[in-house]
C-alpha cells in the first residue's frame, strides 16, 4: 500500500512513505485518476477541511474513551452536508465503525 504524508513542517522522506508539501487537493484528484483501490484519509482538523470536497465516505471510528481534549474532525467551515448512513459495527469493547456516503 503506497502511504502519503502531508506536511507543512517535515522536509525528509520516511521509510516506504512519500512527503508531500503541495497542494493537498491536486494530489487526491491525481490518485483518484490512478488505478487502484480507494484512498483512505487518516487524519483530522485542517487536511480533513481541505479535502472535503474529494471525500466521498465518511467512516467515524468511536471509541470508548473520552481524552477532554484532542483533533475535531474538521477544523474550518465548508458547506453544510447532508451524510447518508450506510452500515456500522460495533464491537464488544464498544469501539464502533460508523459508515456514511457523503452527498455532495
Amino acid at each position: 500500500m503506497q502511504q502519503y504524508v502531508f506536511s507543512r513542517t517535515l522536509r525528509e522522506n520516511l521509510d516506504n512513505i512519500e512527503l508531500i508539501s503541495t497542494d493537498p487537493v491536486a494530489v487526491v484528484k491525481d490518485l483518484k485518476q490512478q488505478q487502484g483501490k480507494d484512498i483512505w484519509l487518516c487524519d483530522g482538523g485542517d487536511l480533513a477541511t481541505t479535502l472535503f470536497s474529494e471525500i466521498d465516505e465518511l467512516i467515524l471510528k468511536v471509541n470508548p474513551l473520552l481524552l477532554g481534549a484532542g483533533i475535531p474532525l474538521f477544523a474550518g467551515t465548508f458547506k453544510q452536508t447532508i451524510l447518508e448512513f450506510t452500515t456500522s459495527k460495533i464491537y464488544n469493547n464498544g469501539f464502533m465503525l460508523l459508515h456514511y456516503q457523503v452527498k455532495h
